[in-house]
Parts: C-alpha cells; structure tokens; sequence
C-alpha cells in the first residue's frame, strides 16, 4: 500500500469515529475573525545561496469557531527584493520573487460532537482531530511548487484566557527542485511527522494592551524526494526542520480611543533551523535569523 494513504485512513477513521454523535442543532458559526495585515523582514534566506534580503509580506488570514470545531485559513503573499541569486529566474529581472503560500487547517472538537466535557482531560481544555493543507508557488529558480497535506489530533491546553493549540501529526509532501530538476518532475518525500503549535495570550502591562501570539512546526526527516538525475548530487537528504515564529502586539487602536482589538502593531522574531529540510554544510542559506515588524488589522 502506498505509504501516503496512511494520512487518508487516519482521517477517514477520525470521522467515522465523531460521526456516530448526534447533532442537536443546525451548524452555525459561533465566532469569527478576520485580519489584513503588512509584515516587514529584513533578513530572509535563500537556501542554496549565502546572504540575506528584505522580505516585504501581505497576510489575509481568517479563523472561526463553529457548532463542531474550527478552521483556520491563511494566505501570504510575499515579495523578495533582488539581493540574492536565487530570486532571478530571469536574468533582465530587477524586480526579485514573489511568493504565494496558503495554509488551511480544520479541527473537529471532541467535546462539540460528542456533547460532553469527556475530551477535557488533565491540562487540556479539549482534544480533537485536525486536518490541513499548504500550497506554496514561487517564481524564483528553485521554482517551488509545494504541495503538503497533514491530519493527527489537536490538544487545547486550559488557559485562563486566549488559547493554545499543539498538533502531533502525520504529514506528506510533494514539490519541486528546479535546480535539480529544471525539466519540472515533482519531488515526492516520505511520510513524517510534524508537530504544530500555535497560541495567543492577551494580557495588560498597566493601562498597556498587549498579544503574545505566534506559531511553531517541527517537521521530520522527509528523505530524499525523487531520485536524481545523472550526474547530479545537489539533493541531499533532508533533517528534522523547525520554524518558530513569535510576535509581541500592541493594541494600539485602544490607546488612541478606537474600538479595542482593531488596530495591532507589533514586533516579531522568526528563527528558522534546516529551513525546508536543507542543511549545513551542504547547503547554505538554511539557517534564517530575523526580527520582524507588523501592522494589522481585525475585521469582524
């Protein structure tokens, strides 16, 4: 059986499974969020190429609670400034890369479809079960075309206040390596595991309101992909990844007398080890670094 039906089965059984409770009213969305924000990173890197360039990035994100769980959907669009060989597919460019990345993510709540408290246990709020999906494009000369499907339970931790999720997970994905292979065949890792994290903590310092807000992933060894072609040794073997992706909001639409939770303004640390798998000393550009700075905006 290939290996990649494992994430199909586990989800199919994770539906079956809440599928016996009953329903005792209509769905309906209980919460919803909506948030357009401008994100500024002055030091992204390029695996394959030593050196850093500007990052200048629109996020549209959108996150609902409903009567069975919730959803999360997320799309970035980034632009690379010329300051690295491998955003000039074309030579005659001066414009850099650019980049599409979408990310969805659904979690059906144990304690929602079952009607009960009974997925509250010890530290946790909450345990369900969560499926998603990533897309990613760019024009640049690695020319990625990303393509990642996740499923595995998702632990709520029991906060006082705001929310913490963490996700253990089987995951699969497919992409490109236009370096290695500039004729386009699809790169097709091996099933792993990766852990996602995500959380957001309002608090005050005096009349002060602040977020701590942020995301991780750890994501497994994925192998090798496809074979190589001849005479090419550039596509090594992957090691485990991690992304970590904190950031500090100010709640500055409440201190000039604006509606409370609108206007944010912050700033951010993105740290990135084995960035996409790739390592040291093989491959540089693998090893990002950087503080960011964002400004964004909630719509109901």
């Amino acid at each position: 059986m290939n290996r990649s039906i494992c994430i199909a089965a586990l989800a199919a059984a994770a539906f079956g499974a809440f599928g016996i409770a009953k329903a005792n009213a209509a769905p309906s969305i209980e919460f919803q969020d909506f948030y357009l924000s401008y994100r500024y990173l002055p030091d992204n890197e390029a695996p394959g190429y030593h050196g850093s360039t500007p990052e200048n990035a629109i996020n549209l994100s959108y996150a609902n609670a409903w009567t069975y769980g919730s959803n999360f959907f997320s799309l970035d669009f980034e632009q690379f400034n010329l300051g690295d060989a491998s955003q000039t597919i074309a030579p005659q460019s001066n414009l850099g890369s650019s980049e599409f990345y979408g990310v969805f993510r659904t979690t059906l709540s144990g304690n929602k479809i079952s009607g009960t408290s009974d997925f509250a246990i010890g530290p946790f709020s909450d345990i369900g079960f969560q499926l998603g999906a990533d897309y990613d494009v760019q024009n640049d000369s690695f020319a990625s075309y990303k393509r990642l499907v996740v499923a595995g339970p998702e632990f709520d931790v029991a906060l006082p206040k705001g929310f913490w999720s963490i996700s253990p997970q089987v995951s699969h994905e497919w992409d490109t390596n236009g370096f290695a292979y500039p004729e386009g065949p699809r790169d097709s890792f091996a099933v792993t595991y990766e852990i996602e994290t995500a959380w957001l903590y309002p608090f005050n310092i005096g009349p002060v309101p602040l977020q701590f807000t942020g995301f991780a992933n750890l994501i497994g060894p994925k192998g090798r992909g496809y074979s190589e072609p001849a005479g090419f040794s550039g596509d090594f073997y992957h090691k485990t990844e991690i992304l970590f992706h904190p950031k500090l909001m100010l709640d500055a639409g409440s201190l000039i007398g604006y509606t409370p939770g609108k206007l944010m303004v912050g700033v951010g640390y993105e740290w990135w080890m084995n960035k996409f798998g790739s390592y040291k000393p093989y491959v540089e550009g693998t090893q990002q670094s950087s503080v960011f700075f964002e400004v964004g905006y909630h719509f109901d």
